[in-house]
């Protein structure tokens, strides 16, 4: 939420939505609880909001997704969703992006 005012106040972007992606069992940090329960807990921690989501993507995937390559999801997602073009991941647009 306050990233989201923030950006807001800057007059640079608008923000239309955000993503949770919880991290693959994989992932390999001591202590991670299983992603079942922390896919979970994001759902229940973002059901009254009408602008976050949870995408299980990430926690679905046969092994541990670079941080890249979740981006590189998002992206595609939302380009079939909204049909818009945004910039690439690895070589940012100077054209005018949805930011």
């Amino acid at each position: 939420e306050r990233a989201r005012d923030y950006l807001h106040k800057t007059g640079r972007f608008i923000v239309i939505g955000g993503i949770v992606s919880p991290v693959h069992d994989s992932y390999g940090k001591t202590g991670l609880v299983s992603s079942r329960h922390r896919l979970t807990m994001c759902q229940l921690a973002v059901q009254a909001s009408d602008w976050i989501r949870v995408d299980p993507w990430e926690c679905y995937q046969d092994t541990w997704q670079t941080t890249c390559s979740v981006l590189e999801h998002h992206r595609d997602l939302m380009k079939r969703v909204t049909g818009c073009i945004l910039s690439n991941v690895n070589t940012p647009s100077l054209t005018p992006v949805i930011g």
